[in-house]
């Protein structure tokens, strides 16, 4: 699976957290059975989704890019994770996911990659996903007890040899995660989106649509 042609999105979408404003790129129409929400990772924004938001329309599954809070148009600042307070990403998604539902949307697919892979995962907390795949992450070491509160199935892709020495992370969090669940690991150093562009990019991408676009 080769990633598409760069293309614009079909839509614009504003969605209120919390008081800011965290806009979001459309890819496909609206309403849907299912939608894939696509969250970057902490220096890159939306944009970097922009050919492979496509691959999952072309499966019938339109994907919504969101910039989090202090990216691109997006109002605010994301702050740093810490346990004992809220992290904003978990809030700019809570409400992406409760606008998609509102368009008639019955099931939310989310998609992260490094810093958005976390978000993801944390997101899912919330009982309310289908599936959640986490790319080259979590980067940093998670308690068991939260791992085991990832929720819906769950597709963990990383790279063997990850350059932010992620892998023994995502390992150990798949490990503790409760079934359904997937690991895939490729031969290489690279860390989030850089895996799409590796010898390996197709087969990664492939995993992942194929995963968030499977039925049944």
């Amino acid at each position: 699976m080769t990633a598409a042609t760069s293309v614009p999105p079909q839509e614009r979408v504003n969605v209120s957290s919390e008081g800011e404003t965290i806009q979001g790129d459309l890819y496909g129409r609206l309403p849907a059975a299912r939608v894939a929400i696509l969250v970057h990772g902490q220096n890159w924004d939306a944009s970097g989704w922009r050919e492979v938001a496509p691959l999952f329309v072309a499966r019938g599954v339109p994907a919504l890019a969101i910039n989090l809070r202090g990216y691109a148009a997006s109002t605010g600042k994301t702050n740093r994770y810490r346990p004992d307070k809220p992290w904003t990403p978990v809030a700019d998604l809570r409400a992406a996911k409760s606008v998609l539902r509102d368009r008639g949307v019955k099931e939310v697919a989310l998609v992260g990659s490094s810093m958005g892979g976390s978000a993801v995962l944390a997101s899912s907390f919330e009982g309310d996903v289908e599936c959640v795949v986490a790319i080259s992450a979590p980067v940093a070491a998670i308690p068991d007890e939260l791992s085991k509160k990832i929720t819906g199935r769950k597709l963990f892709v990383c790279a063997d040899r990850d350059s932010l020495r992620a892998t023994p992370n995502v390992l150990g969090c798949f490990t503790a995660a409760s079934a359904p669940k997937k690991l895939v690991l490729f031969g290489g150093r690279e860390h989030s989106r850089a895996m799409f562009s590796a010898a390996y990019g197709d087969e990664a991408l492939g995993e992942i649509v194929e995963f968030v676009c499977r039925r049944g």
